[in-house]
């Protein structure tokens, strides 16, 4: 017996949420293939902020540590459009920022730490930092942190709509566009 038309877009349906259900799994998997992507010095919320950044396929690592305070209160627009720089006290000791972000096309699964002080070793101090490292301990330590960093962990639900339609339309317009079947076989009389 054939599959509906309805049958077969719900099933399309189900395998793309499982397709965005297992990017972290995918992705994690392949953190092995990073590569370091920058190093530079960036403006935001007022201060000089020392930047390094790696990345492996589906993932993005950035690590931000504050240097100076900088005449300026803008965004860098080199800084991506995923990230969410926290308000960091200028009394705290340290002021660092590490962010993991993961998804295909785009990123929708995120994990921060900030350390405030000597005592928080991840995210590293960024004159020391080897960035797949990072990247690779982000992956490992998602959501958690081993020294009491403050560490928080979001989704972007646009993203993963995002991902989702990217899995499901072509499939889905592969079975729309194809002309139902009326089920018989042979050629008609």
């Amino acid at each position: 017996m054939a599959m509906t038309r309805r049958s077969k877009l719900i099933v399309i349906a189900l395998i793309a949420a499982g397709g965005v259900a297992a990017q972290p799994m995918i992705f994690g998997s392949q953190v092995d293939r990073c590569t370091p992507t920058f190093t530079k010095a960036v403006i935001a919320q007022g201060s000089l902020w020392v930047t390094n950044g790696a990345s492996s396929p589906g993932v993005d690592w950035i690590n931000l540590e504050v240097e100076d305070a900088a005449p300026d209160q803008g965004v860098d627009p080199d800084l991506p459009g995923w990230l969410d720089l926290p308000i960091v006290p200028e009394s705290a000791l340290e002021r660092r920022v590490g962010t993991i972000a993961l998804g295909w096309p785009v990123r929708w699964s995120f994990c921060q730490w900030v350390a405030t002080d000597t005592e928080h070793f991840f995210p590293p101090i960024t004159e020391n930092e080897e960035p797949c490292a990072s990247l690779r301990r982000a992956t490992r330590e998602w959501g958690g942190s081993a020294d009491g960093a403050a560490v928080q962990s979001w989704m972007s639900g646009m993203g993963v709509i995002v991902c989702w339609l990217t899995i499901a339309a072509p499939m889905a317009l592969v079975v729309l566009a194809k002309r139902q079947s009326d089920g018989k076989s042979g050629s008609a009389p």
